[in-house]
Parts: C-alpha cells; sequence; structure tokens
C-alpha cells in the first residue's frame, strides 16, 4: 500500500458508494504533479479515469499554478495517447525546469531506461 502523505488524493466512487479509481497529485513547483492514476479495470473506459483527471486540472487552476504534469511510458499504448487527449503534451528534458527533471528521475523505475519514459505537461 502506498502512503500519500503531503500529497492531494481525490477517489471516485460508483454508484454504490464504493471507491472505483484514485489520483493522487503533489505540488512540485508551479506545477501540480499528478504522481498516480489509478482506475478499477471493472470500471473502466466510461470516463473515471477523465474526470479524475479533470479534478487534478480544476485543482491546479483553483491554486493559480501554471500545470499539470506527470510522467508516464512512452511506449504502452493507453498512457501517453490517453494524457494527450486530455490536453497534455510532451515536455523535452531540455525545457524542462531543474525541479521537474527531478521529479521525472525520482519517479524513473529501477533498470527502466531514461528514454522509456515521458515527461507531460497540461500548461494552464
Amino acid at each position: 500500500m502506498a502512503l500519500w502523505t503531503g500529497h492531494d488524493v481525490l477517489v471516485a466512487v460508483g454508484p454504490d458508494g464504493e471507491p472505483v479509481g484514485f489520483a493522487a497529485a503533489v505540488p512540485v513547483d508551479r506545477f501540480l504533479h499528478l504522481a498516480e492514476l489509478s482506475v478499477d479495470p471493472n470500471h473502466g473506459r466510461i470516463g473515471v479515469g477523465r474526470a479524475l483527471v479533470g479534478a487534478i486540472v480544476a485543482l491546479a487552476r483553483e491554486r493559480g499554478l501554471a500545470g499539470v504534469t506527470l510522467t508516464t511510458f512512452r511506449a504502452v499504448p493507453f498512457n501517453a495517447p490517453f494524457y494527450v487527449r486530455l490536453g497534455f503534451a510532451e515536455m523535452p528534458m531540455a525545457d524542462a525546469p531543474e525541479v521537474l527533471r527531478e521529479q521525472f528521475l525520482a519517479e524513473l523505475p529501477p533498470l527502466v531506461a531514461v528514454d522509456a519514459r515521458v515527461l507531460m505537461i497540461r500548461r494552464l
């Protein structure tokens, strides 16, 4: 079980009141960084993930932040393309503020090549 101390955690519930997904985000400099998005597969492809990301974007906007960032796998067909449809774009590491480069490297799984992951941003 992950501990989300210091994160904003939003939970989506189904019609029966049971949790069906969550998003965890943490402030990183001028951005709200989406650290985790998870939706129960039994509730997938009906807009739960989209709604959770939308709520994170709304939270960042409410706080006057510059945008929402995240890291994800570049080649997994349902990761980066999903976020692109929600208004995110790749942020080249050379263009990223130092704090976002550090976040990217901190989230890099062991034995995974840097170029297998992508830093993405949705500017507000």
